[in-house]
């Protein structure tokens, strides 16, 4: 029987989105229709501000849990090196 590999993390979206009630509750919040809503949980990431802002709120998870790759990933760390001319 092949090993299941397990997440390396949790889709921390899709933790805020239960937190704050639920798809349509946060829809309501942040003024978005539903399909919007499932739209992050799948790419784990919100991409306006004020959504993520609104969504931390709501659900005590800070801001930073929801940007995604492009925050947290390797190029993010690169760009954030300070430079020699810094």
């Amino acid at each position: 029987m092949p090993k299941r590999s397990k997440p390396t993390k949790s889709n921390m979206v899709a933790a805020a989105v239960e937190l704050a009630g639920g798809p349509t509750a946060v829809a309501k919040l942040c003024g978005v229709r539903r399909q919007s809503v499932y739209w992050w949980i799948k790419e784990w990431k919100i991409e306006r501000l004020i959504d993520a802002l609104k969504l931390s709120q709501a659900s005590g998870i800070p801001i930073e849990k929801f940007a995604g790759e492009a925050f947290h990933g390797p190029a993010a760390l690169r760009s954030r090196t300070p430079t020699q001319g810094d």
